[in-house]
């Protein structure tokens, strides 16, 4: 009997490379950064001022008290102020009421820009303590 011998192109059809387990990888990847990333625009948010269920009352005869419209005029303590003045506004109520704590209570439609622009004012004022006063949620938003 004559004994056989396999040739170098039987040899080479016998070995296989194994793809699936590095095509199992890929497909992790892509599920992985296909959930991670993200696919709205944060600019499309919508985004209301919060409600408060449950606060401290603040005694506010004391405090410096910051109203600003959903057009963006600014109220302290009562008076109408125009933004640029509104660091010397706050400046002299400060000393005058002794308080370095200011309330901010806007308009649920105000520029988020016209709370930030307050607050650095009121930095520069002096103000120590900055509150966003919020609302209670009405009965009917609850249920």
């Amino acid at each position: 009997m004559a004994r056989r011998t396999k040739s170098l192109s039987e040899k080479a059809g016998e070995t296989e490379l194994n793809l699936t387990p590095m095509i199992d990888a890929v497909f992790l990847l892509l599920i992985f950064f296909m959930t991670t990333t993200v696919f709205i625009k944060s600019t499309q948010l919508k985004i209301s001022l919060p409600n408060a269920e449950h606060y401290d009352k603040l005694k506010s005869e004391k405090k410096l008290n910051l109203r600003i419209s959903d057009e963006g005029k600014l109220e302290v303590n009562g008076q109408l102020v125009a933004m640029g003045d509104l660091a010397g506004w706050l400046e002299r109520e400060r000393i005058r009421t002794g308080s370095t704590t200011l309330i901010i209570t806007a308009d649920a439609g105000t520029a988020h820009g016209f709370v930030i622009d307050a607050m650095e004012m009121a930095t520069m004022a002096g103000v120590e303590k900055i509150d966003v006063e919020t609302q209670e949620p009405s009965k009917s938003q609850t249920q």
